[in-house]
C-alpha cells in the first residue's frame, strides 16, 4: 500500500508501518503501531508542510479540537501530538480501516448505490450532530473518509482551515481532494455549515461514480445531491435534509461491504499481525454497569489488580470527584430546603456492613475521558453523555428529562438551580439551562468559531452571575501565533464585561480546565488562570491573577516544585494561601509570593481528588493513605492507612464528604471506604460482586447531598445512604 519512494516515518511513539492512502499531496494517512504493538491510523503532514510554522500550528490546533467530535460516523481520536512536535499528528482508534480512495481502487471502480447510501448515513449524522453544536468539519473528502467493517468514519477535521488563514485564497488544500472544496472556501472564506454539505455530497457522488469531476457529478442520479453542489451556499440544503434523503434512499437491510473491500480490510489486518505478532488486544477502559445482582457489600478489600492512570484520566476523574463536594453554608442550606423530611436512621444490624443502594439508574453510552456530572441545589444531577444530557432526581433516582440537542463539554453551576453548559461542538456556544426542567433559557453564539473572529476555546469558571472563558484568535495568519484572551461575561445582562490578553498558548484548550488539578480558580477578588498550555515560557506551574471586576492583571507567579504537567492537588484558598502537591510532599505556601508556610510528608503525591470542609483537608497519597490536614498550620490530626495499599498503589483515590461533614467516602478501583471524619476510623466498606468488567469496580463517589452519596461507575449511577 505504501507509495514507492515514500519513507515510512516515526511519529513520536508511533512507528508507521504503511501508508494507506494513494495519491494526494501534503497530508498522508498511515497504519501505525505504538511501542506496545497497539495499532492506530495516524494522519500527519509531510515534511514540507510541517516545516511551515504557521501550517504546523494550525494543523495541530485543528487536530486538538477534533477530540470533541464523538458519536456514530466519527473516527474516535486516540491521541494528538504535542504542540511542539516537529511533525504534528493525530491518531485515530479504528482498525482495520482504509480511505475511500483506496477502497475504490480495491473494488475496481464505483460502488453500488445501496452501499453508497448506507455508507453515507453515518457520515450525514456526524455532520448534522456537528452543526447542531456549532462545529464545522471543513475537511470532508474521499481521502478523509475511512471505511471500516462497521461503516464509514470521518477524519481530517479542519484541514481546510489549516491550509491557509481566513481571507487567503486556498489554491489547494493538503490532504483534501480539490473537488471537495466548495467555491467560497477556495476563495478564502471562513468554512461554514453549507461547505460541509457540499463536501459530503461530493464524496458520495465520488463513491457512486468514482473519479467524477464536479461537472460530471451533476449527471449522477439524486436531485438532493445535485442541490448540495450549488455554487451559492444559500441554495444548498441543510444537513438534516441530506440525512433524510439518504434515509429514504438506503435499503432497509444493510448487506455489508462488497467482497473485494472486505478482503482489502482483512489483508490490512493480516499485514498488521505479521508486523506486530504480539500486538495486544485493546480493551476499552470503562467501568462496568451494575445490576441488582452485582451490588453487594464486603467487609474486606478487593485484590483486583489496577493499572496506572494517565494524566488526562487523573484530571478528568478529579473533576468528577470534586464536583459539588465541598458545598459550604449556602449549598448545605439549599440541601436542607429541598431534602425530604429527615428521620433517625436505624442502626446497622451488623457493625461495619455497608448499606445497600437506595436506587440505581442505568446511563447511555459515555466517554470515560469527557463524561460530565454536576449536582445542583442538592437535588438534581445533570449527566452528560455521548448523545446529549439528562437530569436525574437524586432522592428517587428517576429521570426528569433528557435532551439530545445539548452535548456538553463542560458543566458549571450558575446558581439559582441553573447550569451553564459549554457545547460539545467547536468551543463556541454556551447556554443556560434549568436543571429541574431541562428548559434552555438562552443560548449564546456570539463566540462560535463559525461566526466570531475570536472563538471561545473553553470555559474557566462561573461565580456571582459572571462566567469567565478563554477565546482564541487564529487570524494572525502565517506568523503562526494564536492570540489568546480571558473574557468576563454577565449572565444576567448577557454581555461582555471585559477582555484581557493572555500569553499565546498559556491555557490548554484541548480539554476542559479543571479545578484542584492545575485548573482555574475564583477567589474573593481574583480570577486565577493556570498555565495548562504549551506556551508562556514557564518551566514550573504558574498562575496569572486577574481582578474579577476589571480584568486588570494583578500578578503572575511561578511555584517551585509544582510541575507544569502536575496532576496532583493544586488548591488556592482565601487568605493568600495555596495548598499543592509538590516534589517534597503536600505544601502550604503564600499564593502571591510562593513562600513556603508548611510541608506535610506524603507517599508519592497528594491526590487531586481531595475533600475540603472549612479549614480541614482530607487527602490521599500514592498508597491511598488518607490524611486530615489543617490547612492553616499544616498539622495532621490523624492518618488512616488503606487496607490493601499494594494492589492500589497506582490507582486513583476519589474523596467525597457527606453533606453533614461527618463521613468521608474514599473511592478506589476495588472498593468505597466510609471513614469517620473525626478520627479516620473505618465505618464500612462497599465492594461489588459480579464478573467481567463489573467485578470489583464499584465506581467513584462523585457528589453528596443530605443523607445520600452519589456513586458513578460510568455505565450507571446509584445512591448510598450516609450519616
Amino acid at each position: 500500500m505504501q507509495t514507492q519512494g515514500q519513507m515510512a516515518p516515526d511519529l513520536d511513539e508511533y512507528r508507521c508501518v504503511e501508508r494507506i492512502d494513494t495519491g494526494g499531496e501534503g497530508v498522508h494517512r498511515w497504519l501505525a503501531v505504538e511501542a506496545d504493538g497497539a495499532p492506530s491510523i495516524v494522519m500527519a503532514p509531510d515534511t514540507k508542510r510541517a516545516d511551515d510554522p504557521g501550517y504546523r500550528l494550525r494543523f495541530w490546533a485543528e487536530a486538538n479540537k477534533s477530540r470533541r467530535l464523538t458519536g456514530r460516523g466519527t473516527a474516535p481520536v486516540r491521541q494528538v501530538s504535542s504542540a511542539r512536535a516537529p511533525v504534528p499528528w493525530v491518531a485515530y482508534d479504528c482498525i482495520p480501516a482504509l480511505p475511500l480512495t483506496t477502497v475504490l481502487e480495491a473494488h475496481g471502480g464505483c460502488l453500488p448505490e445501496p452501499v453508497v447510501w448506507n455508507l453515507g448515513l453515518p457520515l450525514a449524522e456526524a455532520v448534522l450532530r456537528a452543526h447542531t453544536h456549532g462545529l464545522v468539519h471543513a475537511g470532508i473528502a474521499p481521502q478523509s473518509v475511512l471505511i471500516t467493517r462497521q461503516g464509514a468514519l470521518l477524519t481530517g477535521y479542519g484541514l481546510v482551515r489549516a491550509a491557509a488563514a481566513e481571507g487567503t485564497r486556498r489554491e489547494s488544500v493538503p490532504g483534501v481532494d480539490d473537488g471537495s472544496v466548495p467555491p467560497e472556501q477556495r476563495a478564502g472564506a471562513r468554512p461554514r455549515p453549507p461547505g460541509d454539505v457540499y463536501a459530503l455530497a461530493y464524496v458520495l457522488l465520488f463513491a457512486r461514480a468514482a473519479h467524477c469531476s464536479r461537472k460530471g457529478a451533476a449527471t449522477v442520479p439524486g436531485h438532493m445531491l445535485n442541490r448540495c453542489l450549488a455554487a451559492d451556499p444559500a441554495q444548498r440544503p441543510r444537513a438534516e435534509e441530506l440525512l433524510q434523503a439518504l434515509r429514504d434512499a438506503a435499503p432497509p437491510v444493510d448487506r455489508g461491504l462488497p467482497q473485494e473491500i472486505a478482503a482489502a480490510l482483512d489483508g490490512q489486518a493480516a499485514r498488521l499481525r505479521e508486523t506486530t505478532p504480539t500486538a495486544p488486544a485493546r480493551i476499552p477502559q470503562q467501568g462496568g454497569g451494575l445490576d441488582d445482582r452485582e451490588l453487594a457489600t464486603a467487609h474486606g478489600p478487593s485484590t483486583r489488580p489496577a493499572s496506572a492512570p494517565s494524566r488526562r484520566a487523573l484530571i478528568v476523574t478529579a473533576a468528577s470527584a470534586t464536583a459539588g463536594l465541598a458545598m459550604g453554608a449556602a449549598g448545605a442550606g439549599a440541601c436542607r430546603r429541598y431534602a425530604p423530611a429527615r428521620h433517625e436512621r436505624a442502626k446497622q444490624s451488623v457493625p461495619g456492613t455497608a448499606p445497600p443502594p437506595i436506587w440505581r439508574h442505568a446511563l447511555p453510552d459515555r466517554d470515560p475521558t469527557t463524561s460530565q456530572l454536576l449536582l445542583l441545589s442538592g437535588r438534581t444531577l445533570l449527566v452528560g453523555h455521548k448523545e446529549g444530557t439528562l437530569g436525574i432526581d437524586v432522592y428517587s433516582g428517576k429521570q426528569l428529562w433528557s435532551r439530545d440537542d445539548v452535548l456538553p463539554s463542560r458543566l458549571l453551576d450558575a446558581g439559582h438551580g441553573d447550569a451553564l453548559i459549554a457545547s460539545g461542538g467547536d468551543q463556541g456556544e454556551f447556554l443556560l439551562l434549568s436543571a429541574r426542567s431541562g428548559r434552555i433559557k438562552w443560548r449564546e453564539r456570539e463566540y462560535m468559531s463559525t461566526e466570531a473572529p475570536a472563538s471561545m476555546a473553553g470555559l474557566l469558571a462561573v461565580a456571582g452571575g459572571v462566567v469567565w472563558f478563554v477565546v482564541e484568535d487564529y487570524s494572525s495568519g502565517s506568523s503562526g501565533e494564536v492570540k489568546m484572551a480571558a473574557v468576563a461575561y454577565s449572565l444576567r445582562k448577557r454581555k461582555e464585561l471585559w477582555r484581557t490578553s493572555l500569553p499565546s498558548g498559556f491555557v490548554g484548550t484541548s480539554s476542559p480546565p479543571e479545578g484542584r488539578a492545575s485548573g482555574p480558580a475564583v477567589l474573593e477578588s481574583e480570577l486565577l488562570i493556570a498555565n495548562t498550555g504549551t506556551g508562556g515560557g514557564e518551566n514550573e506551574f504558574a498562575y496569572i491573577a486577574l481582578d474579577r471586576r476589571s480584568g486588570r492583571r494583578k500578578w503572575k507567579r511561578e511555584y517551585a516544585g509544582i510541575g507544569k504537567e502536575s496532576a496532583g492537588l493544586v488548591l488556592p484558598r482565601s487568605g493568600d494561601l495555596l495548598v499543592a502537591s509538590t516534589d517534597d510532599g503536600l505544601r502550604g505556601m503564600t499564593l502571591s509570593s510562593g513562600e513556603e508556610r508548611w510541608t506535610v510528608e506524603v507517599e508519592g503525591w497528594a491526590n487531586a481528588q481531595a475533600a475540603l470542609r472549612r479549614d480541614r483537608l482530607y487527602v490521599a497519597d500514592k498508597k491511598l493513605t488518607v490524611s486530615a490536614v489543617d490547612i492553616r498550620t499544616g498539622k495532621v490530626p490523624w492518618r488512616t492507612k488503606h487496607a490493601n495499599p499494594k494492589s492500589n498503589s497506582t490507582t486513583l483515590s476519589g474523596m467525597t464528604l457527606s453533606a453533614s461533614g461527618r463521613t468521608i467516602l474514599q473511592s478506589s478501583l476495588s472498593e468505597i471506604d466510609a471513614l469517620d471524619s473525626r478520627d479516620g476510623s473505618v465505618l464500612w466498606r462497599f465492594a461489588t460482586a459480579g464478573t467481567g468488567e463489573t467485578s470489583g469496580n464499584p465506581g467513584n463517589a462523585v457528589a453528596s447531598t443530605v443523607g445520600l452519596v452519589i456513586v458513578d461507575n460510568l455505565r450507571s449511577i446509584y445512591a448510598l445512604p450516609v450519616d
